[in-house]
């Protein structure tokens, strides 16, 4: 995906690690804010606004970062921002609720999610670190295997990473794929994965990879 800044890169693995995520889109569309017209394609929006008197691309085109579908259909578009540039400017605000309330009467909900990259804070380490296993072939029979096992050693207990690896005949290279396959879960939003971290069953659960707040109300 055509990705404009780390942060935005850090939203989309996160994405791309999260259970209820289906799809996402970089970049989806454009919205006239003026008009409520959107367009799909560049070249759509390159030749509204040669038929427009003042362009004024700034204030009326809104583009945004990520388009988010989730099982339920449930469409998140989503805006990233850093938590030190968020939006101080009158004129950027009424630009984004404008936008906001146009993407939500088209079954849209607009979500700013603030993250400053730092590649050694838990979350951003885990999620680059995780979501190269996604890309790695794995045998289900072999998880499903491993997951016994870890459910024998572990039952309802928690175990230092390194040392559950090595109770298994494994190495530290081989748990992201456990933990993005639900055989251990761990803190991933405030505990590094290193050796030292507490790991526990999954028990086939995903619900760790849950990393991204999507706005969701809680029941």
């Amino acid at each position: 995906m055509a990705l404009e800044s780390a942060g935005e890169r850090i939203i989309a693995q996160l994405a791309e690690l999260d259970p209820r995520v289906k799809t996402i889109s970089a970049q989806p569309f454009s919205l006239d804010i003026n008009t409520g017209k959107v367009f799909k394609t560049r070249r759509e929006l390159e030749a509204a606004r040669r038929g427009r008197k003042v362009v004024d691309a700034l204030r009326r085109d809104y583009t945004p970062d990520l388009l988010l579908v989730l099982h339920d259909h449930t469409r998140i578009v989503v805006e990233a921002k850093d938590p030190r540039h968020l939006l101080t400017d009158p004129l950027d605000q009424a630009k984004h609720e404008r936008a906001k309330r146009i993407l939500a009467m088209r079954g849209d909900r607009l979500l700013l999610i603030p993250l400053q990259y730092d590649e050694s804070t838990p979350l951003i380490h885990n999620a680059e670190l995780l979501i190269r296993s996604l890309f790695q072939s794995v045998d289900p029979t072999v998880i499903s295997q491993l997951s016994e096992r870890i459910e024998a050693v572990l039952g309802d207990a928690s175990m230092r990473l390194g040392d559950l690896m090595r109770a298994l005949g494994l190495t530290l290279r081989d748990a992201p794929q456990l933990i993005t396959h639900g055989a251990i879960s761990a803190d991933l939003s405030r505990i590094v994965l290193n050796a030292d971290a507490p790991v526990c069953s999954a028990r086939g659960s995903l619900s760790h990879l849950e990393l991204l707040d999507l706005g969701e109300e809680k029941s």
